[in-house]
C-alpha cells in the first residue's frame, strides 16, 4: 500500500483474490470491521491501522477514490473444497480465495453439466486427446434418460406474426371467441369472466358477462344460433387461443 511517498506492505484478510480482474474494489465496511479507520476528506481519502499510523492513501478521479495498491501475492489461501459429485451448490464458503475439485475424474454426465451441457460425443473426444488439462472421465456410460437442460434450450417454434395474412371474405366465415382470465372482484351480479365472439369480416364484437366457465357452453351455442339467425349465415369456423374452454366435453 503507498502512503507517506513510500510503499507499506500490508495484508488483506478474507478477500476474494482474482489475479488477472482488471480492476478491484475495497470495502469500507470490511476495512472498518478489522480495526482499520477510513477518512475521506474532499479530493483525499486515508486508511490508518489500529495503530493510527497512516497506512494508506488515494485520492478522487471520476466520482471514485483511487487507492495505489499493488499485489505481491497472497500470504495464505482458504481452499473451498467440494465433492466432485456435487451437481448443485446453494451455500458457498464466507471466504474463499481458490477454489478446487477433490478429484478430476467425474462421470459423463457430471462432465456434461460442468461444461455447459457440450455434447457427449465432444466431451469424449476433449478427454481422449488431452484437450483439457486434468480432466478424467471415470464412467463413459450414456444417461439413462434425456438432459431437460438440454431439451429445453434446443427447442425452436415457429415465428408467430402479429398480423394474419388470410381473412375471410363473408360474414362468420372465421369467428374468433375467447374467455378472459377471472377478475380478483366480481361484477355487482356474480359475474368474474367475460366471452368475446368476434366476427373477422365485419370486426363486429359481442361481449357477454359470465358467472361460471361452465356456462360457456350454452351461452356460446345462443350467440352464434343468434347470429346465424339475424344474418342468415353459417359459422364456417370458430378459432379460439386453445385453452380447452372449447373442447369436445367442455362445450
Amino acid at each position: 500500500m503507498f502512503a507517506n511517498g513510500k510503499w507499506i506492505n500490508s495484508v488483506l484478510q478474507d478477500v476474494l483474490y482474482v489475479p488477472d480482474l482488471h480492476g478491484n474494489l475495497l470495502s469500507v465496511l470490511h476495512l472498518t470491521c478489522r480495526g482499520a479507520e477510513v477518512h475521506f476528506l474532499r479530493e483525499d481519502c486515508h486508511v490508518y491501522d489500529r495503530r493510527k499510523s497512516l497506512i494508506l492513501e488515494g485520492g478522487l478521479w471520476n466520482n471514485l477514490y483511487i487507492m495505489k495498491l499493488q499485489v505481491i501475492g497472497p500470504v495464505t489461501a482458504n481452499i473451498a473444497i467440494f465433492d466432485s459429485h456435487t451437481m448443485d451448490i446453494t451455500e458457498l464458503p464466507d471466504h474463499a480465495l481458490t477454489m478446487r475439485l477433490t478429484s478430476s475424474a467425474a462421470s459423463l454426465d457430471l462432465w456434461h453439466h460442468r461444461l455447459g451441457h457440450l455434447h457427449t460425443n465432444t466431451v469424449t473426444h476433449m478427454a481422449d486427446n488431452k484437450l483439457m488439462t486434468g480432466m478424467t472421465i471415470s464412467d463413459r456410460e450414456a444417461p439413462s434418460g434425456p438432459c431437460e437442460p438440454c431439451l429445453k434450450g434446443k427447442q425452436t417454434r415457429e415465428v408467430i406474426h402479429k398480423v394474419t395474412t388470410t381473412c375471410t371474405e363473408q360474414v362468420l366465415g372465421h369467428v374468433h371467441t375467447d374467455i378472459c382470465s377471472p377478475f380478483p372482484t366480481p361484477s355487482y351480479h356474480g359475474h368474474k369472466y367475460f366471452l368475446t365472439f368476434i366476427n373477422d369480416f365485419s370486426h363486429f364484437a359481442f361481449v357477454s358477462p359470465l358467472q361460471e366457465k361452465s356456462k360457456v357452453s350454452k351461452l356460446l351455442k345462443a350467440l352464434i344460433s343468434r347470429a346465424e339467425l339475424e344474418t342468415r349465415l353459417k359459422v364456417k369456423a370458430l378459432c379460439s387461443d386453445g385453452g380447452g374452454e372449447y373442447m369436445v366435453g367442455h362445450v
